[in-house]
């Protein structure tokens, strides 16, 4: 459990340096590192509960994304001020590396190991991203349709 804390507070560090690197203005750097914090630990209860690279980084992206258009509607800011800083803790930089080293010195079983990782996690984001796209725009149409 203390490295599951101790992972969550790590993340949000990385967010919080992301969110000031990026500019975030003073009101939404608060937002947008809790929102990385959040977002890693989703990612581990997901991780724990289902054992799925895919699943728990897709669930992650997918909430990073809602939290980021739920910030953006209420501090009146750009979802991306939420989102880039949101998505920088799931970012697969350990594997990434891991696939790169392994290619260089020509270890093909871990190149393979390591690049399915890489491809597991970044479609998982992609994906959920894409996915609260689609749920957050079909929602808007419909509170659209239904003041219309």
């Amino acid at each position: 459990m203390n490295e599951y804390i101790i992972q969550i507070i790590t993340a949000t560090i990385g967010a919080l340096g992301f969110a000031i690197y990026f500019r975030a203005s003073e009101k939404n750097v608060l937002a947008a590192t809790i929102g990385g914090g959040l977002g890693w630990a989703v990612f581990l209860i997901i991780n724990h509960l289902t054992s799925s690279l895919f699943f728990a980084n897709f669930a992650a992206a997918l909430f990073v994304y809602l939290y980021s258009q739920g910030m953006s509607a209420i501090l009146k800011a750009p979802s991306n001020v939420y989102l880039v800083p949101g998505t920088i803790p799931l970012i697969p930089g350990g594997a990434l590396y891991y696939t790169m080293k392994s290619l260089i010195d020509g270890d093909e079983a871990m190149f393979k190991e390591k690049l399915i990782a890489t491809a597991t996690v970044t479609v998982g984001l992609a994906t959920g991203i894409i996915v609260g796209t689609v749920l957050i725009t079909y929602i808007k149409e419909v509170i659209l349709k239904k003041n219309n």
